[in-house]
């Protein structure tokens, strides 16, 4: 069962390393901060906004990991197209592309590329209306799009380094799933019993 489980997350296993080594960083980093801020401050901090923040910083040190860490398997990609794609590919969304025959490792590379890309970016919809009380849905797109858009802006110009393409596609399944996390918060807030749990949040 936990084999199964687990499975699907096999092949982002090599972000796990880079994910705890951001970690130690960013984490120590935000909790000394939190503990100065929260000492100067009039108010008491509350204990679950505190860890909804602390949750928050673990995610963005993962998406860093996962966005910027060095990809071996994209160098041929990376140098065929100069590291940059700007023009929308149905096929590259979907992998439909008659050029990824079903079993192929160009396929199942462009399959957990694209479901990573949506997969990353969901909570981050689901957060940020959390952590920022007065995002909606459209603020919430917008940020996430800002988000997005600075990382394919970061891998295009470490791109000899960590042969990261910096492309549009990226973008658009990122965005789609901020959506999605968004969409979720925005149901829960419809609820009369979880609006006033999501507000206190």
């Amino acid at each position: 069962m936990l084999r199964q489980l687990l499975y699907p997350l096999l092949p982002y296993r090599s972000i796990v390393l880079p994910f705890l080594i951001v970690c130690a960083v960013a984490v120590p980093c935000w909790v000394v901060y939190r503990l100065h801020r929260v000492r100067k401050s009039e108010h008491s901090a509350s204990f679950g906004r505190e860890l909804l923040l602390l949750i928050f910083v673990v995610y963005l040190s993962g998406l860093a990991a996962a966005t910027l860490e060095p990809n071996r398997h994209s160098r041929a990609h990376v140098t065929a197209t100069d590291g940059l794609e700007l023009r929308p590919d149905p096929a590259s969304l979907t992998c439909s592309s008659a050029s990824l025959p079903r079993g192929s490792t160009a396929r199942a590379f462009c399959v957990r590329n694209a479901r990573g890309n949506f997969l990353l970016f969901v909570p981050l919809g689901l957060l940020l209306p959390l952590v920022r009380r007065r995002v909606r849905f459209g603020s919430g797109l917008l940020m996430a799009l800002a988000v997005s858009v600075g990382i394919e802006l970061a891998q295009y110009l470490t791109r000899p380094w960590s042969n990261r393409l910096a492309d549009v596609n990226d973008v658009i399944l990122n965005v789609l799933g901020a959506s999605l996390g968004l969409i979720v918060v925005s149901l829960l807030r419809r609820r009369p019993s979880a609006r006033s749990a999501v507000a206190r949040a």
